[in-house]
C-alpha cells in the first residue's frame, strides 16, 4: 500500500527535507511533489510504499 505524508518548508530547508526522505524512505521512496504556495511557503508531497517488497 502507498502512503503519502505532507511536510511544509521554506526554500532552504528544502535540500534537507528531500534528503531525509530519501535516507528514511529509500528503495519504498516512489515520488515526491513540491509545490510552492504564494506566501513563499513550499508543500512537499512524499509518497512511499508502506511495506518494502524485494
Amino acid at each position: 500500500m502507498e502512503l503519502t505524508i505532507k511536510k511544509k518548508a521554506f526554500l532552504e530547508n528544502l535540500p534537507r527535507l528531500v534528503e531525509r526522505a530519501v535516507e528514511e524512505y529509500g528503495l519504498r521512496l516512489r515520488k515526491m511533489v513540491i509545490e510552492k504556495d504564494d506566501k513563499g511557503c513550499y508543500t512537499v508531497l512524499i509518497t512511499y510504499d508502506s511495506e518494502f517488497r524485494p
